[in-house]
């Protein structure tokens, strides 16, 4: 009787690993991969031209993968319900662009055990067990935009003038970086003072709503460094209603052809610094982890290129 059941129960596990492996490889089979993504928010134009650029790199490869795109409406939990999801339908591989830094860490845990491979995008998490992670050195971009500032404030060892920062979602890591890396250079300087600090989400209206209460404290403010465009166009706006747009420089970041770059153009901000989305590259290193044409190195990070941008340049980025 033991014997019967040991060999029922060989069976069974046999029958079920034919199944799991056939469904694993239902998207190989047919010729092609269904690949989710999950995006933190279409509320800001960075995450817009994100999606744009990610879907019409999908169009390459029509013939090749399904890309399911989800919006999570700046919610943590929306996001760890669409890492289930993809988990349940057994998804070939998970792109995400998370909220924040732990919230979303468990459930891509559970999707890399169950097999899929997860790329990251542009904010990274508190887990590295994760496929690969792609994006640009926030800390970098943050190092470069302080630098600048040094520069506009007299230079190195004789910079003086104060400097108001107005920062992204701080639970995020490129707002943690980017703060980090303007830090790291600007607290060099004994005549600078540093004010803010404060969470603006990386939208428009609080960036703006931020500046409008730093203003009517402090009149004398030299540089407003915001930790994105929209928010550093915000703070333009704030100050031009009180008069003070032409005494103060704006800083952002993103570098979007249509909207920081433009900005700079038109005088509005001193300069932004490039930050390139990374879902082309994203869709890129999925395929070709699925191809077997990569091999996984949890953890991995492929860092894209930055840039400053001022009135000197700003043409070249507009015309690309």
């Amino acid at each position: 009787m033991f014997r019967k059941i040991m060999i029922l129960n060989l069976v069974f596990i046999i029958m079920m690993s034919i199944i799991v492996g056939l469904s694993c490889q239902k998207s190989t089979q047919s010729g092609r991969y269904v690949i989710g993504f999950s995006q933190v928010t279409v509320k800001e134009p960075w995450r817009v031209v994100f999606n744009e650029k990610l879907k019409a790199k999908a169009e390459e490869y029509k013939d090749k993968v399904d890309l399911i795109v989800l919006d999570a409406d700046d919610k943590t939990e929306n996001q760890v319900e669409h890492v289930k999801t993809f988990i349940a339908k057994r998804v070939d591989a998970i792109l995400i662009s998370p909220k924040e830094a732990s919230g979303c860490s468990k459930v891509i845990k559970e999707a890399t055990e169950a097999g899929i491979p997860v790329i990251v995008l542009d904010r990274d998490i508190t887990y590295k067990g994760y496929a690969v992670f792609i994006g640009a050195d926030n800390r970098v971009i943050g190092q470069a935009a302080g630098e600048y500032a040094v520069k506009l404030l007299g230079g190195p060892g004789n910079a003086s003038g104060k400097i108001y920062e107005i920062c992204g979602a701080l639970a995020s890591t490129p707002a943690q970086e980017r703060r980090q890396g303007f830090h790291d250079i600007v607290d060099r300087e004994s005549g600078i003072e540093i004010l803010g600090g404060l969470d603006g989400d990386w939208k428009l209206d609080q960036g703006k709503a931020i500046a409008q209460d730093a203003l009517q404290v402090h009149k004398d403010i030299d540089i407003i460094y915001a930790h994105n465009d929209p928010m550093a166009y915000g703070a333009y706006q704030a100050a031009r209603e009180l008069g003070l747009e032409k005494q103060i420089k704006f800083l952002g970041i993103d570098g979007l052809p249509h909207e920081g770059c433009m900005w700079v153009k038109n005088g509005i901000l001193t300069a932004t610094f490039l930050y390139p989305t990374p879902g082309e590259k994203g869709l890129e290193i999925a395929i070709e982890i699925l191809n077997g044409k990569r091999t996984i190195t949890p953890g991995e990070k492929i860092t894209l290129e930055t840039a400053t941008i001022t009135s000197e340049n700003v043409n070249e980025f507009i015309n690309e």
